[in-house]
């Protein structure tokens, strides 16, 4: 996941030091400090030197000076203009640091403070910022303005309403809200049971019959399910409030527009969702058929790996992808720009921040202890590239999340062709579990998108009628539930709390991620070239018009999905995959599925998704969780 910051979204990214040289290639030149991580401390932002850079533009404005053409103001106002950029990037950074602090201490008071404060700090500054840069329009100096803007960040400008005390309030009450969330998760819940208190660590120790265990555990998690969903409430309260404050219906549509800059609305994504039903879920179970236990535990067993060993394993697949990012590899890993090990105070989030002030990124996970950790590291490094080589000041593009997500799912796809060199035996059972993976991102964004919206254009539902919606849903999209199975789950994931809205980019994205896999399975030197491209791409450029300019194929078209469901079953069934060219879509037989669907199809499909698990059988009948 690529995390941006609430009040500039995402991070400002600027030039400062490298100490080596960039290859020419795929990437724009760009500047980056050579300091470790260890030597960047979180201070807090000092707004004295940006007031002051504000105060001296508008004495400009006040003067008069900025009506007339003159060199001498030309100098002042180009001087201001890059001490205000220097100082948001310093900002950026600072909230980045504060962030990862919070993350890795567990969300202790002090740095839940210190996170809250500078968001709030931030948007105001945010605001205030453009107030002080519209003064350049419609003068002589409108162009130093728009050679970093752009034209039509500038014409936006010109009806730029600023933030009202209102929409602050209901900013901080949002985020204090994410907060109490984050505390609900990492703190063990507690319940009464016979007379006895019990917590998640106490139950594991007790000695219980296995009935009580599971109704012990079943009531630890409906409490928890239970106070996270008192706040989501809250939390869709506030939201629809700030959508209606900005002219809009509901937040769902809000968040579509103002918070990702997606170039397709929720009336549209419903035709993938459809799609996605029909066609992805028959197959989305088949990359694990054959696994057993015994296949899990053993690739469970290879892969317990600290950082040192993960990155070991990452080097030489991108030395040989690509010499860019084997560079920018190696740069994150001599300055520290990650923290993938486990400690026991870090929250269960991953995710890359932009480093603005030194030109850098930052990757943080908190790991699960296998596989899952290669997969997590290398998609991180995905969001990490694009961040790390952005010269784009994001202050004025549209952050289109859908984009970089195909960078992060595409290169963990393409790392699966490695896995026999790290897993050994186990590398076919690493690719099996990723695509399976990949592919319930597609399902699992679909359906979480299509939950959030009925409830953005719901607001007033209750936490009772909240879940059997959630329940409702999430059976079209395969999930089982026993007779009396609670379906709070959902609040598990953090994305709804924190990022509400985002989920649906991992289906967009995994869908063009698995059409540039099969291209690479099939032609590898183009694929890569593409992915080199699509990666120095701008994340300002709309996830359609991005994925038109790589050559990739449009899932809002009729065709798509059915094909890329038939070249994976192909896949699947050990075929050579022939992936059609996107200018040839319309020859397929739509109305019916090809040879190799129709015979899936044919078969009865039960899809079980708990939690985001699957069950396997055991050869010798023991059930084995994923």
């Amino acid at each position: 996941m690529q995390r941006f910051i609430r009040f500039i979204c995402p991070m400002l990214l600027v030039c400062a030091l490298l100490t080596a040289p960039v290859s020419a290639g795929y990437y724009p030149e760009k500047e980056h400090q050579p300091v470790d991580f260890s030597e960047m401390e979180f201070t807090g932002f000092d707004e004295t030197n940006l007031k002051d850079a504000f105060s001296q533009m508008k004495a400009l404005d006040s003067s008069g000076a900025l009506e007339k053409k003159d060199n001498q103001t030309r100098e002042e106002v180009q001087t201001l203009y890059a001490e205000i950029m220097k100082e948001l990037d310093i900002l950026s950074t600072q909230s980045s640091l504060a962030e990862i602090q919070y993350d890795a201490n567990g969300a202790n008071q002090e740095m839940a403070e210190a996170s809250a404060t500078i968001a709030v700090q931030g948007a105001r500054l945010f605001d205030e910022t453009v107030q002080v840069l519209r003064l350049l329009i419609d003068t002589p100096y409108q162009d130093i303005l728009e050679d970093d803007a752009g034209k039509d960040n500038v014409s936006s400008m010109r009806n730029y309403e600023p933030l009202t005390d209102k929409q602050a309030d209901l900013l901080d009450q949002e985020q204090r809200l994410v907060q109490e969330y984050d505390q609900i998760m990492s703190q063990p819940a507690e319940v009464v049971y016979e007379g006895e208190v019990w917590t998640s660590e106490t139950l594991e120790t007790a000695d219980v019959e296995e009935e009580v265990y599971y109704e012990i555990m079943d009531l630890l998690d409906r409490s928890r399910y239970q106070a996270a969903g008192e706040i989501y409430l809250k939390l869709v309260k506030i939201r629809t409030e700030t959508a209606k404050e900005a002219g809009y219906e509901n937040y769902a549509e809000y968040a579509y527009e103002t918070t990702y800059n997606r170039d397709y609305s929720i009336e549209d994504i419903q035709s993938v969702r459809e799609a996605v039903k029909t066609y992805m879920i028959p197959i989305s179970e088949k990359p694990l058929d054959g696994l057993t236990g015994r296949d899990i535990r053993k690739l469970e067993i290879q892969s317990r790996s600290g950082s040192a060993e993960i990155l070991n394993a990452m080097e030489p697949f991108l030395r040989q992808t690509d010499p860019e990012l084997a560079e920018t590899f190696t740069f994150m890993s001599d300055y520290h720009l990650y923290d993938i090990d486990y400690t026991e105070t870090k929250l269960p989030t991953g995710y890359t921040v932009g480093l603005p002030a030194y030109g850098t990124a930052f990757i943080f996970n908190s790991p699960y202890g296998d596989y899952q950790d290669y997969s997590d590291m290398v998609h991180e490094f995905g969001h990490f590239c694009e961040t790390f080589h952005c010269t784009q000041r994001d202050i004025w593009a549209n952050f289109n999340i859908d984009v970089g997500e195909i960078h992060s799912q595409a290169l963990e796809l393409f790392f699966t062709s490695y896995a026999d060199d790290v897993f050994g035996s186990s590398g076919k059972t690493y690719r099996s579990i990723i695509l399976s993976n990949i592919l319930n991102s597609v399902l699992e964004g679909c359906l979480y998108d299509e939950f959030q919206a009925a409830v953005y254009q719901d607001p007033d539902l209750t936490l009772d009628e909240l879940n059997q919606l959630f329940r409702e849903i999430s059976e079209q999209y395969g999930y089982e539930y026993g007779p009396n199975e609670s379906s709070g789950f959902w609040v598990e994931i953090s994305h709804t709390f924190q990022s509400p809205m985002y989920y649906i980019s991992y289906a967009t994205s995994a869908l063009s991620a698995l059409d540039l896999w099969l291209w690479y399975l099939a032609d590898e030197p183009a694929a890569v070239e593409t992915y080199m491209e699509l990666s120095a791409l701008s994340l300002s450029l709309p996830y359609r018009e991005a994925v038109e300019e790589a050559g990739l194929r449009d899932i809002f078209q009729s065709e798509t999905i059915p094909a890329l469901a038939e070249e994976l079953m192909a896949y699947l069934d050990g075929k050579p995959v022939q992936r059609k060219d996107a200018g040839k879509l319309e020859s397929l037989w739509l109305l019916a599925p090809a040879a190799g669907l129709a015979a899936a199809f044919a078969l009865p499909y039960t899809a079980i998704r708990r939690r985001r698990a699957r069950v396997l059988a055991e050869e010798s009948g023991e059930p084995w969780e994923l």
